[in-house]
């Protein structure tokens, strides 16, 4: 109800009365009680009218940048053709200051910026559909029989370690809402330099790890 636009119009006319900010402070008190603005409050903005402010609006901060609706609706619809937008790309694109950008994108769009998930190599759906159903085949039996069945299972799992150049993580960073889903992407090519390594393991830990020799063929015995 008593707004601080409020009592900053009233503080001017009391400084044009030529009361003191104590006075003006003990009045606001007994007037709006915990609702009033602090001494502190009361004695700058008496100060500002003295020296001949006119508005009792506070002052445009230099952290809050002006943003129209346009500008939002540009940033939109870059974003939606291309996420992978760098922040000073969208700036100098739209024409508008870096740090603009970035409070459009968080405080108006929602976005945040995500890096994609690595993944070994991308999966059909037939191919994800079977893991799904092997996962659902074991959980239920896990359900079924209980830490004995988790203790009868030995996986055995080899594995090429290749060179390959690297790929920064952020280079496939995306603006994304909270909530969506993470992007993914395929690893860079890799080289012909590997090495193969072989590793069983049970519910306890690693029973057996082997590096295979250069040259040799890896067959069921």
């Amino acid at each position: 109800m008593f707004t601080k636009e409020y009592q900053r119009s009233w503080i001017k006319i009391e400084v044009a009365r030529g009361r003191s900010a104590q006075t003006c402070f003990q009045e606001l008190r007994e007037a709006w009680g915990d609702a009033a603005l602090s001494y502190r409050t009361v004695a700058r903005w008496m100060k500002l009218f003295r020296e001949r402010r006119d508005s009792i609006q506070d002052s445009r901060r230099s952290g809050r940048p002006h943003v129209d609706n346009h500008t939002i609706e540009l940033l939109a619809s870059l974003l939606d053709v291309e996420r992978r937008w760098a922040a000073r790309e969208l700036a100098a694109e739209v024409g508008v200051c870096h740090k603009t950008v970035l409070h459009i994108l968080h405080d108006f769009l929602g976005y945040c910026k995500i890096a994609a998930h690595w993944v070994p190599h991308k999966l059909s759906d037939v191919q994800q559909w079977q893991r799904y159903a092997n996962a659902k085949d074991l959980l239920n039996r896990y359900q079924r029989e209980g830490d004995d069945f988790l203790g009868r299972i030995v996986t055995l799992d080899e594995t090429w370690a290749r060179s390959y150049e690297p790929h920064l993580k952020r280079q496939s960073n995306e603006w994304k809402h909270p909530g969506s889903p993470r992007p993914k992407t395929v690893r860079p090519t890799q080289s012909n330099v590997k090495a193969m390594f072989i590793v069983a393991y049970n519910i306890n830990g690693v029973i057996l790890h082997h590096a295979v020799p250069q040259r040799q063929t890896i067959n069921a015995a």
